[in-house]
């Protein structure tokens, strides 16, 4: 009796044992297979895009600060001369992917001796004018949508309001021309502000 008694004991104890490891044995499986699957952020992101009122047709630099945060830097040709900018990048998910929210500031280097057939007053006549176009900054406010293509890269397209920060625009360097208001509205949509809408490719390096 004691040795059948033992040889249950045995067999209750092995049983208990087994039903503890099985779940535990799923659990910590459950979590070693999910390490794999977790996305990491590339350390940067390299590429080109095109926007309105912000870097024109240019080369973008972005460098991931946490999960959510970003900088970005950014280099650029536009109708208003060269165009550099920065910004600092809020995400809802992930840099990878989906909605970003940024603040940034632009400047474009202006143009010297630019000639543009605009009209003068008093006869609305229209005539070559030889302009500078001052060097203009903006403070722009972007939203950004990603979609993630692959492992690391990404497409973003982007809408918002660039607001400039400087009041003197251009100068009239052909003698006695005085613009007409419709040419000052031409200028005025011309120069770096206003509504921003760009697109971009994203190469993330890891």
């Amino acid at each position: 009796m004691k040795t059948n008694w033992k040889n249950l004991q045995k067999i209750i104890l092995m049983t208990g044992l087994l039903l503890f490891i099985k779940p535990t044995s799923q659990i910590l499986g459950q979590q070693n297979l999910q390490f794999p699957n977790e996305s990491k952020n590339p350390s940067l992101y390299l590429g080109f895009g095109l926007a309105v009122n912000d870097y024109g047709l240019g080369l973008g630099l972005e460098i991931p600060l946490s999960g959510k945060i970003s900088i970005n830097g950014n280099l650029g040709l536009g109708g208003w001369g060269f165009k550099a900018g920065a910004s600092l990048n809020f995400y809802t998910s992930q840099i990878s992917n989906k909605s970003e929210f940024s603040l940034g500031y632009s400047y474009a280097s202006g143009l010297k001796d630019f000639e543009y057939e605009l009209w003068v007053d008093p006869n609305e006549t229209k005539r070559m004018i030889n302009l500078d176009l001052n060097a203009v900054g903006t403070i722009n406010l972007i939203y950004t949508y990603n979609l993630k293509i692959g492992n690391s890269c990404k497409a973003g397209f982007s809408a918002g309001y660039a607001i400039p920060v400087t009041t003197s625009l251009y100068e009239v360097n052909t003698s006695g021309a005085i613009l007409s208001s419709y040419s000052k509205q031409i200028l005025d949509i011309m120069a770096p502000g206003g509504l921003i809408i760009g697109i971009r490719f994203m190469f993330g390096i890891n």
